[in-house]
């Protein structure tokens, strides 16, 4: 396989995994505090070797490569050509705001601003923009596939039978017996975040921030929307398909070059 074919295959293995995240960005339009991801792209230079190709001003006398093949070029280490090719950095949480859904629903919650709801898995730890709360059959307050919501101090947080609740703009739970506690809110550095499933991100020890005295408000009856662009997923879509269709096309035609080469070269006479 010639250089070229290295590049093209590696280049539509990149749109590949591209079409991957928008795919995934574009199942979740509608789940409540979905934060869509962004994969981002770098490009590295590989270092020349003795098998790539000769400059055309290479003298075709020199060195030989292992197995005494001899190579149309003097100094393979300066002038072999050098190849870029593209490479995955990774993909990214956008952590922009999602739009607010009002539900009426007094278990229902959204943060506005920067900060996750804290839960208490099997796993451990885990995070959640999706304040869909309900309450489990022994009172405590959970997420929605029945994880319980940590307030201060790491506690679940016990609603009972207290009737009415109301959720104040930092957190505070009340209800018909008083004051029951308190949401905790943390932040985390986008880099730090883990996507786990079930809407739910781990990050490593120490990596949160608390935001008690945050001044951005938790909204009661609301609920936050997923921060996916339908448009543009869709579009970036499209894109991403039209390059791999380009990809494929020269996949084929470099192949097909290689092909003719070999067949004509072993017919010369």
């Amino acid at each position: 396989m010639d250089s070229g074919l290295y590049a093209t295959v590696n280049g539509a293995l990149r749109t590949e995994m591209r079409m991957d995240v928008l795919a995934n960005n574009l199942a979740n339009v509608n789940t409540t505090g979905f934060k869509e991801d962004n994969i981002t792209f770098d490009s590295y230079l590989t270092s020349p070797g003795i098998e790539q190709f000769p400059l055309p001003t290479d003298s075709f006398m020199g060195l030989r490569a292992p197995g005494d093949i001899s190579f149309p070029f003097t100094n393979p280490a300066s002038n072999a050509y050098r190849m870029t090719y593209p490479r995955a950095d990774g993909t990214h949480v956008n952590l922009e705001q999602g739009a607010m859904q009002q539900t009426n629903n007094p278990l229902h919650v959204a943060l506005e601003g920067k900060g996750f709801f804290v839960l208490d898995t099997p796993d451990g730890r885990r995070y959640t923009r999706d304040g869909s709360f309900r309450v489990n059959p022994v009172g405590e307050l959970t997420s929605k596939d029945g994880f319980p919501v940590l307030g201060a101090g790491n506690a679940p947080l016990v609603v009972g039978d207290a009737g009415p609740i109301h959720i104040a703009e930092d957190g505070t739970i009340t209800g018909s017996q008083g004051n029951i506690g308190r949401l905790q809110r943390v932040d985390l550095p986008p880099e730090s975040l883990e996507k786990v499933g079930l809407n739910l991100y781990s990050a490593p020890q120490g990596a949160e921030i608390a935001m008690e005295n945050s001044s951005e408000g938790i909204h009661q009856g609301f609920l936050e929307g997923s921060n996916a662009n339908m448009i543009r997923s869709m579009t970036n879509m499209i894109d991403a398909n039209r390059a791999m269709e380009t990809y494929q096309k020269m996949i084929q035609a470099l192949d097909s070059m290689d092909n003719q080469a070999a067949n004509q070269i072993g017919s010369l006479k």
